[in-house]
């Protein structure tokens, strides 16, 4: 139990920066929910921060139907991925394709 609060405590901590890139063409689409990653034990452990660059196919409804792992440091690319998959944008008249940089930043 202590164990997982003090894991919550850090994430919170951790200074998450999450950026979303979304201009596809001349259509910008909205994120309507961002969901934050949650910082791996390991990569806290070992000090690891960096940007986790992400494509993320977002269809028509605004729903993120597949993310794809463009780069970033090893420990941090499962996390970022697994929070975008949860992410939610305006819908459109069709699907496409979000460039994403997720951020990981390590407390002060």
């Amino acid at each position: 139990m202590r164990n997982r609060w003090s894991s919550m405590i850090v994430t919170g901590l951790a200074g998450i920066c999450l950026m979303a890139t979304t201009l596809q063409g001349a259509e910008a689409r909205r994120t309507k929910k961002m969901v934050q990653p949650r910082y791996p034990e390991l990569a806290l452990k070992m000090r690891v921060e960096g940007t986790v660059k992400l494509e993320a196919v977002v269809d028509s409804d605004g729903s993120v139907k597949n993310v794809i792992v463009v780069s970033g440091p090893p420990l941090l690319k499962a996390a970022a991925a697994d929070s975008v998959k949860e992410w939610q944008y305006e819908p459109a008249k069709d699907s496409s394709l979000m460039p994403i940089e997720v951020n990981f930043r390590l407390p002060q």
